[in-house]
């Protein structure tokens, strides 16, 4: 399971970050989206990408140890809607 987060600062730097729990120890992978580039929106929709990619590169570790279904966990309704009145 990920858990993910996406925000900003007041300052318009924005970031997004991935986390799970393997065992004992966390796993986290964090990224920086810059300043002034993007929205808050942005970084919501960002971090999902993050996870799908960390899903992609572990898939040999997950394949050996059975796993069948990976769940990333968002809270970004807002930016779902929001997409979803964007064009391309």
């Amino acid at each position: 399971m990920w858990s993910t987060a996406g925000s900003g600062s007041d300052d318009g730097r924005l970031g997004a970050a991935v986390v799970c729990k393997a065992g004992n120890q966390w796993r986290s992978r964090g990224s920086f989206l810059g300043t002034g580039r993007m929205e808050v929106f942005d970084a919501k929709l960002q971090v999902n990408e993050l996870a799908l990619d960390l899903t992609i590169e572990k898939r040999e570790t997950l394949q050996r140890h059975a796993v069948k279904t990976v769940a990333v966990f968002i809270h970004a309704q807002a930016a779902i809607r929001q997409a979803a009145h964007l064009g391309p």
